[in-house]
């Protein structure tokens, strides 16, 4: 690996990062757009704070892989669980009734 190719990575990952953080504090603050008037209890914590945590495992994943300048496994794991998290967030906004 040539000098150049980390300190893209890095370059690459920590713009992702950076999206990742501003779409997470958008959520956060202002909200995603979301509403699922009837949804109570469990359903509705998911749906009002899944989008968001979705960003933030993201932002995470995504500033874990800028640290190490590659995508590692723990990057990985983490990316994978934004995604469990999101497939969650849809199926309570869809499905769960």
């Amino acid at each position: 690996m040539s000098e150049r190719q980390p300190a893209r990575a890095r370059g690459l990952f920590g713009a992702a990062t950076a999206v990742a953080l501003v779409v997470a504090v958008v959520f956060a603050t202002i909200g995603d757009g979301v509403e699922v008037a009837e949804a109570t209890g469990l359903r509705a914590a998911v749906i009002d704070g899944g989008h968001t945590l979705v960003w933030v495992l993201l932002t995470v994943a995504f500033a874990i892989a800028t640290v190490r300048a590659r995508w590692s496994r723990l990057s990985n794991a983490i990316a994978i669980a934004a995604g469990i998290t999101y497939a969650l967030f849809l199926v309570a906004v869809f499905v769960w009734r």
